[in-house]
């Protein structure tokens, strides 16, 4: 069996849980195919993951790598010189699945431009020619106004064999669309329930501390100033600490969350640890120590209560909202514009009972979780 992975990357960790969560499963099921993923995807390279897949950038991986290098791109637009030939735009022949595993990637927020999506549109058109079935892995969609936003969906909708929102407001988004053929779509929730952490025994004292998340998203979409916002985290911190609790800053992304970590840092007279560097399996891992956690990144927010670990959130997207409906909680999204009311909200799960209640409460919304991110898997292979 041969599968390609579409969206999937390392840079961002929550990314990175989903590509696990397909490999582990793929290991499961077809433990000897051979998964293709994109050039650029993984650039620590493949030997980076811990897998027992065999793996394998697809063909045109190696052009790609050096255009990017020598910036051959910018200077082909520039000159106005076609780049087809140096694109990723060519389908894998033989593949029986084109899996989609991107978490958030068609909505109104992102304004790609006319080559790109020809360039997608090429892509799935090819592996649809060749009798491969394209999914599109659970995700967030919307919302969706705009021509350009219209167009992408509508082409991912014509060549999908199934395309699978992970929450409620995304699926009515994409029946609002227009340009979604809705018999293709199932709801399903964010497929990472079954991947297990590995804990990194190196940060062993910071077990049971609070684990805050920086998302640089939260000022670049506007939702919150940099001011405000390490305001905002620099309170939860201080405040637990007058508690006797101690927390730490974990990156889950890249170099933008880096800098705000050591930014926040540097307003608490950088006594804080700050932990960059972690694997996405290692990243879970750590989480599901924590006492609590503080996330602006999605996924962590997902590790965080399929770990059963109390968590509250920043939200910059309706994703927030609707995971914690997933999970039976509907005040897990914490007030910007109240640090007041948001510290109280963090006060509430560090009492010792009310923190082992809401674990109590995740362990049985874990089992549901779980058995629907089975019945995904089924779906797909049955496709």
């Amino acid at each position: 069996m041969k599968i390609v992975l579409s969206g999937v990357e390392t840079n961002n960790k929550g990314a990175e849980l989903m590509l696990y969560a397909i490999l582990q499963e793929v290991e499961r099921k077809c433990p000897d195919a051979v998964v293709y993923v994109e050039p650029n995807s993984v650039k620590q390279g493949l030997s980076y993951l811990k897998t027992k897949q065999k793996l394998k950038e697809k063909p045109i991986g190696k052009v790609v790598k050096i255009c990017s290098k020598f910036h051959v791109y910018g200077i082909a637009y520039r000159l106005k010189i076609p780049t087809m030939l140096m694109e990723d735009v060519y389908p894998i022949k033989g593949a029986d699945f084109f899996l989609d595993g991107a978490g958030f990637h068609f909505s109104d927020q992102w304004n790609y431009p006319d080559s790109y999506i020809e360039r997608k549109k090429r892509l799935w058109e090819g592996t649809k020619r060749n009798g491969t079935k394209i999914v599109f892995l659970p995700q967030a969609f919307g919302s969706f106004e705009k021509p350009q936003s219209l167009k992408y969906l509508g082409y991912a909708s014509e060549y999908a064999d199934i395309i699978m929102a992970r929450e409620q407001q995304s699926f009515d988004y994409l029946s609002k669309s227009g340009v979604v053929d809705m018999k293709k779509v199932r709801l399903f929730p964010d497929f990472t329930s079954l991947v297990e952490g590995v804990f990194p025994i190196e940060y062993a004292n910071l077990r049971n501390s609070i684990c805050i998340i920086p998302n640089y998203n939260m000022i670049e979409s506007g939702t919150i100033s940099i001011e405000d916002y390490l305001s905002l985290l620099t309170s939860f911190i201080n405040s637990a600490r007058n508690k006797g609790i101690e927390s730490y800053i974990l990156n889950h992304e890249g170099i933008k969350d880096e800098k705000l970590a050591y930014m926040c840092r540097k307003k608490l007279d950088n006594n804080i640890d700050v932990v960059t560097g972690l694997n996405a399996l290692e990243v879970k891992g750590l989480i599901a120590s924590s006492y609590m956690v503080i996330s602006s990144r999605f996924h962590g927010v997902v590790s965080s209560l399929n770990s059963c670990v109390p968590c509250l959130a920043t939200s910059w997207s309706h994703k927030y909202e609707e995971l914690y409906n997933d999970y039976g909680i509907c005040e897990g999204v914490l007030p910007l514009g109240d640090i007041n009311k948001a510290i109280e909200k963090m006060d509430v799960l560090l009492d010792k009972e009310a923190n082992y209640a809401m674990r109590k409460h995740l362990e049985k919304e874990i089992g549901i979780i779980q058995d629907k991110n089975r019945e995904m898997w089924n779906v797909v292979w049955n496709t």
